[in-house]
């Protein structure tokens, strides 16, 4: 994830927080269901605002030790990580929750950090992945309001052919509300 990035969440978290809230949106209650039962994982957690959703057992990763700080009341259990180098087995999730993080990563080293996802997953484990579409790519993404953050924007048949590379064996990426990109892939 891009160093820059996690910098400006270490400094803001408690803005992050007051401005984007700490509750979820129902989001990561689809996603349980749709993964089943075993281990899944809120993949940058953030404040750990989708964790209540997600149920039992889940764990929440996040590269910034302050949103994790703010994540610790949701009861789960927490790892600072990097979402380029999960600190997980081979095959141990059943699925994998990712509301705008991976948007943080350089669309140069995305083929990796897809390959380690699809590494961390069970055979059938779920991906979702949120991201942004469009074309931009940088630390100036002019709406953003946490000025400093690294973006990397998609087309959705771009984000497709970076998961089909990584060894997922379903992709489906749809266009969502407000510019957003909705991604599933099955390992």
């Amino acid at each position: 994830m891009d160093r820059g990035t996690v910098a400006v969440y270490e400094a803001q978290a408690a803005e992050w927080v007051r401005r984007r809230g700490d509750e979820g949106d129902g989001l990561g209650r689809r996603f349980r269901q749709a993964a089943g039962p075993g281990l899944v994982a809120d993949l940058g957690c953030g404040s750990g605002r989708y964790l209540p959703e997600l149920g039992s057992p889940a764990v929440g990763l996040d590269a910034t030790a302050s949103m994790l700080e703010r994540a610790r009341p949701k009861g789960h259990p927490l790892v600072g990580a990097d979402l380029e180098s999960l600190p997980l087995g081979d095959g141990v999730l059943a699925g994998a929750f990712a509301r705008h993080s991976y948007l943080h990563v350089p669309k140069a080293r995305m083929p990796a950090a897809m390959a380690e996802l699809r590494r961390v997953l069970r055979p059938g484990g779920i991906a979702w992945l949120t991201l942004i579409a469009g074309d931009y790519e940088g630390d100036r993404l002019p709406q953003d309001d946490f000025p400093g953050r690294y973006f990397s924007c998609w087309r959705p048949d771009e984000l497709a052919g970076v998961l089909w590379g990584a060894g997922f064996a379903a992709v489906e990426v749809l266009d969502g509300p407000r510019d957003r990109l909705l991604a599933f892939a099955r390992a």
